[in-house]
């Protein structure tokens, strides 16, 4: 049966080229396709390590003279602003709605701002992520500590803690963070070190995104940076949670009014979100890949099926000459099936070799096309096996409706009708 099948190919090899040249463009074409969607979705669906329901950013600005202070002003007036900053704080607190607040710097969820230093970790240089947070923080954003403790205000005045988490290799540098104890900045000086009282599980700047090796510290009461950055975000009681930041406002604004200090709006990290997406040109390449995917499918889909039943009613004489000489309707199906699946299957293998050149070329970012972003990872032969399987079960599925439908039909023409076309 094979062997008749590669003989009929052969025999139609004009035709058939055509047909081989077109399945290979559109295979080579859903392969890339698919292997970006395929990639984000396997991001998208990681776990991300925080939860961003219920949160939001109380913005706090400073006045023209707060600002003047801030850059130029005596210790004094900086403290006076200090204590006032803490006081809001204090106030917020105490707000019904507000479950859980934090202070930090560069380390809310979807933050445009980024810290980040070298750690050393025995002699390893560990590139991580810096987050300076109070100990809420990690109640505000429902990050876990998986071993050890958290912060607390005691032991963040005590010493010099620090609470890492994991990279995208479960590791901190070279190790399981559970197994370390310590780390430091300063790599001319191993004995500044720095006590790892817990680990947090990990988490990432976005769904999109790798997880990062992270280190957080603690902002004690006494830091100025408070004054500058004064990255407030709370958790909100989900039963309050119902216009939450035009009732907060409403309530909290003359409260707020202190010093220097004003309350400027009310954010919601989701709203944070859809800008980071944006600034970071997630939501453009999602619409282009979306888009493009689904005009490439609808004209992939209509071009095969054209192409194919062109073909099939091409052959109406050939078919009613094979039922005339015995063969059943069910048989002509299948021969014809078999013989596109072939050609399918020869297209993919030829297609495959292509786009894995074109992968390991980087030609496809070499002029601008949007690829997953793997970082300095290569891609591994267990995501090209995916590729291939899955672009050529879509094609399949594709060429079966192409074939199944006008060989079936053309399976009922009696034999003397269709041998009058010839």
């Amino acid at each position: 049966m094979i062997k008749q099948i590669f003989k009929i190919i052969w025999t139609e090899r004009k035709t058939n080229a055509w047909i081989l040249l077109e399945l290979i463009l559109v295979f080579c074409i859903l392969w890339f396709c698919t292997d970006y969607l395929f990639f984000t979705a396997k991001r998208y669906f990681q776990p991300q390590g925080f939860d961003i329901e219920h949160t939001y950013r109380i913005n706090i600005s400073a006045k023209d003279e707060g600002r003047e202070v801030l850059s130029s002003g005596s210790d004094e007036d900086k403290n006076k602003m200090l204590e006032d900053i803490w006081t809001i704080y204090d106030r917020i607190k105490l707000h019904p709605a507000v479950e859980y607040i934090s202070y930090s710097n560069s380390s809310y969820p979807y933050s445009g701002s980024w810290s980040s230093t070298s750690i050393m970790q025995d002699s390893v240089v560990v590139n991580s992520q810096i987050k300076r947070i109070t100990p809420e923080f990690f109640n505000v954003f429902r990050i876990n500590i998986i071993s050890g403790t958290s912060f607390t205000w005691e032991n963040s005045v005590a010493g010099r803690p620090v609470i890492i988490s994991a990279d995208k290799d479960n590791l901190f540098g070279k190790q399981s963070p559970e197994k370390i104890q310590y780390v430091n900045r300063d790599k001319d000086n191993k004995e500044d070190k720095e006590d790892v009282i817990g680990v947090a599980n990990r988490s990432k700047r976005s769904e999109f995104e790798e997880y990062n090796a992270i280190a957080y510290y603690p902002i004690k009461k006494d830091n100025q940076d408070i004054t500058r950055y004064r990255e407030l975000c709370v958790r909100v009681k989900p039963e309050a949670d119902k216009n939450f930041p035009e009732q907060f406002t409403k309530d909290m604004r003359s409260q707020l009014e202190l010093g220097h200090y004003y309350l400027s709006s009310v954010t919601s990290i989701d709203k944070d979100r859809e800008g980071y997406m944006g600034w970071m040109g997630y939501s453009d390449n999602f619409k282009s890949i979306y888009s493009i995917s689904t005009f490439l499918i609808i004209n992939i889909f209509l071009g095969v099926i054209g192409t194919f039943w062109f073909r099939v009613q091409s052959r109406r004489s050939e078919i009613g000459l094979r039922i005339a000489m015995g063969s059943t309707k069910n048989g002509v199906k299948k021969l014809f099936l078999s013989e596109t699946f072939l050609l399918l299957l020869s297209a993919s293998i030829a297609a495959a070799i292509i786009c894995v050149n074109i992968s390991l070329g980087d030609i496809l970012k070499d002029i601008n096309l949007p690829i997953p972003d793997r970082g300095e990872d290569k891609v591994e032969v267990a995501q090209y096996l995916i590729n291939y399987g899955i672009t050529l079960a879509f094609l399949a599925v594709i060429t079966f409706v192409a074939v199944w439908y006008p060989a079936t039909r053309a399976a009922k023409i009696q034999p003397a009708e269709a041998l009058k076309d010839e």
